[in-house]
């Protein structure tokens, strides 16, 4: 089976393409100002990928910023959820996440099935973001993709009095003035989000193994300062920022599953002072042929409305079953072909 996951973030939107339990299409594309028409490209883009059409997908999952505004998604899930459930998959060891998105910084803890024990999160201010990043990337006029390995390259970091995007932005232009290298501005603020990153950390439980997710984490220089101030050295999937999409992507897996799962064995009738009196009919096994319905010399039995196609006993005779049916042994005794003998399945049984 196939199914989708799609991530609307603040600034990118990513979906995963899963068969069964192999990722087989990925994209990312910039969320833009319309998040439903971006939703609509990324999953035309994505079915696309895999030589696929819509109707092949069998449930999608949406998630992030934007998770309500996925016309096509059969349910959605919040981002915290997806990216715990998304590192699962690839690092089922993983006991404490840092999210690093768009627009808020996410502190996670999960269990070795990917459920979420604890979590808090920065989303009051754009500092520590990849929006923050962005507007320094545009100050100091050097590619958003470049900014990490630049800061490495530094041998004097400037240090920041604040995080804060509009002060550390107008910080960065001064010295920028005045001759700094950008290698040791980009190289001050990354020592700075780090710390802040470490502090919402610590207000999680701070386990290993550590990773870290979205976007901000394929830059290098982030990723090594953040490495530096937790003291253990993080695990990374192939493609951090598509942990969000993949999650939900699980999330439609395990959603689709359940709904597919074989149905009980249904049982009517009652157990009380004037006896025992039940008919079960296993709805894994009835096909739903009808053969038991038109067979039976009480009509007893509809097709069913609980149960999809199934057979079931009537709403209006289930009170009365034991003064209808006869039980198989005497239905049988008296008529050769019953909803026993008709039903090739084996699918009802009687316990009277």
């Amino acid at each position: 089976m196939i199914y989708a996951g799609i991530d609307i973030g603040s600034r990118a939107a990513k979906a995963v393409l899963l068969e069964d339990n192999t990722i087989i299409s990925t994209a990312i594309h910039d969320t833009g100002p319309e998040s439903v028409k971006t939703s609509e490209a990324l999953l035309d883009g994505l079915v696309n990928g895999a030589g696929l059409v819509r109707k092949d997908v069998d449930y999608i999952v949406a998630t992030g910023y934007g998770r309500v505004l996925v016309p096509y998604a059969i349910e959605n899930v919040s981002e915290i959820s997806a990216h715990a459930k998304g590192i699962n998959w690839y690092f089922p060891s993983v006991r404490t996440i840092l999210d690093m998105g768009g627009q808020d910084c996410k502190a996670i803890n999960c269990d070795e099935r990917g459920n979420v024990t604890n979590f808090v999160m920065n989303d009051k201010c754009a500092g520590g973001t990849g929006r923050f990043l962005e507007m320094i990337a545009e100050v100091l006029n050097v590619p958003l993709g470049e900014i990490g390995n630049i800061a490495l390259g530094s041998t004097s970091a400037i240090p920041f009095n604040t995080i804060c995007a509009v002060f550390a932005k107008t910080e960065a232009i001064a010295y920028l003035r005045k001759g700094v290298a950008r290698s040791d501005i980009l190289a001050g603020l990354h020592e700075a989000i780090s710390v802040r990153s470490y502090n919402l950390l610590k207000r999680v439980s701070l386990e290993e193994d550590f990773t870290i997710t979205g976007g901000i984490s394929k830059n290098r220089g982030m990723v090594a300062k953040i490495e530096e101030k937790v003291q253990m050295t993080p695990r990374l999937c192939d493609d951090p920022q598509l942990c969000g999409a993949l999650g939900a992507a699980l999330f439609a897996r395990d959603r689709a599953d359940k709904a597919a799962a074989p149905m009980m064995k249904v049982q009517y009738g009652h157990d009380d002072g004037s006896g025992s009196f039940f008919i079960t009919i296993d709805q894994q096994l009835c096909t739903g042929c009808g053969k038991c319905i038109d067979i039976c010399p009480a009509g007893i039995f509809t097709t069913g409305k609980e149960h999809g196609q199934k057979v079931e006993v009537k709403e209006e005779l289930r009170k009365k079953l034991s003064l209808l049916c006869p039980g198989f042994k005497t239905c049988s005794t008296g008529n050769a072909v019953n909803c026993h003998s008709v039903c090739g399945e084996n699918a009802i049984s009687h316990s009277w």
